[in-house]
């Protein structure tokens, strides 16, 4: 019965490193997708918030004209980790059919590194962006559109985590090749 769960990838992951990846990629999976519903919602609710009040006041509250600028790029970001953390993004499957596991799987763990260093050196370059704009408001709520910009910080922080997260998994992964990260709880 055992033998079977683990043929059919239905075996939990044994693995400490794998359980831990796993588990830190869950709360990546929640935390992206929280903020990306919250900033749905927020948004649709003060703008249509602001149509019902201009269409009985003929008066706008001008507030909920600036959400989508400070959640729309959190909305984005919140998606690319999603996608990120979902191996749900373009890759390039041509060359996977020509390697043997163990190459593919040298391949996939460098990948997954260079990304994490790629873009852990984007956080810390968004830092900068972050400082210039802190400064520059938005009139009506008086909010700083560093704000805006700190969804950048969230993305590269949270794909560099991602990329850690996903070399673990292609690491102790039995098959480098099934590794799809859509559904960690399958990976032995």
């Amino acid at each position: 019965m055992a033998a079977d769960s683990i043929k059919a990838g239905t075996a939990k992951a044994g693995h400490p490193a794998l359980r831990l990846a796993n588990a830190i990629g869950k709360v990546i999976d929640v935390v992206a997708m929280t903020i990306a519903i919250a900033c749905i919602v927020v948004m649709f609710f003060s703008l249509m918030l602001e149509v019902i009040v201009r269409y009985v006041t003929h008066t706008g509250l001008g507030w909920p004209n600036e959400i989508p600028n400070l959640l729309f790029p959190w909305l984005i970001m919140g998606g690319i980790v999603l996608a990120a953390q979902r191996g749900a993004h373009i890759a390039a499957e041509a060359i996977r059919g020509f390697l043997s596991p163990v190459q593919l799987r040298i391949l996939m763990m460098g990948i997954h590194l260079l990304v994490a260093v790629a873009f852990a050196f984007l956080a810390q370059l968004s830092l900068q962006v972050i400082a210039i704009t802190r400064m520059q408001v938005f009139p009506i709520t008086g909010l700083g559109q560093s704000w805006a910009y700190m969804s950048m910080l969230f993305g590269f922080w949270g794909i560099a985590l991602s990329s850690l997260v996903n070399l673990v998994r292609v690491a102790f992964a039995a098959d480098p090749s099934a590794v799809q990260h859509t559904d960690p709880e399958h990976m032995t």
